[in-house]
């Protein structure tokens, strides 16, 4: 029989509990079934409930109903991204690690959230040098000038840090 925990995240990888999701995590995180890592005001860094890269996998998450990287571009969310992307860069300093976010059906939750791991996700994924960007809220806000980003988004596409990179690439 499967458990709570488990039920929760079968449940928050299904379409239509992207606002459920979404509401969670803006008004009742520490409620979820999740193990808090990190945290700032604005967001916080869990265990992955299901981990599937390296010997940690953990997930950013800002503290705002956010559903997609998109939606986190938007400037209203410019101080949301500042202080998520501090903790994301907190976390690295402590332990080297990959940062991944996923857009399209790569994204099976509805909240924006960003993977963190010693691994390499997709290492066999061609790293485009033309679609390169210094830092994450350069990626993030310029996600919307790229061309053809409607049918990349359709096909499911990644942003990727490496470890040890400041670079941010699409994928």
């Amino acid at each position: 029989m499967a458990t709570l925990k488990q039920l929760a995240f079968r449940m928050a990888r299904t379409p239509a509990s992207g606002s459920l999701v979404r509401f969670g995590f803006a008004h009742a995180d520490r409620l979820l079934p999740l193990t808090s890592v990190d945290r700032s005001e604005l967001a916080a860094i869990y265990r992955h409930p299901r981990p599937v890269y390296g010997t940690f996998h953990h997930i950013a998450v800002p503290l705002r109903g956010v559903p997609d990287v998109f939606a986190l571009a938007h400037p209203r969310h410019a101080g949301l991204r500042a202080d998520l992307f501090a903790l994301i860069a907190g976390a690295r300093q402590r332990a080297p690690a990959s940062v991944l976010v996923n857009a399209g059906p790569r994204q099976d939750v509805g909240q924006v959230h960003f993977h963190l791991t010693d691994d390499t996700p997709f290492s066999d994924a061609l790293r485009s040098e033309q679609l390169t960007w210094p830092d994450w809220d350069a990626a993030v806000r310029a996600l919307t000038c790229v061309p053809d980003i409607q049918e990349r988004y359709r096909a499911g596409f990644s942003l990727l840090q490496d470890a040890g990179d400041p670079r941010v690439r699409l994928i």
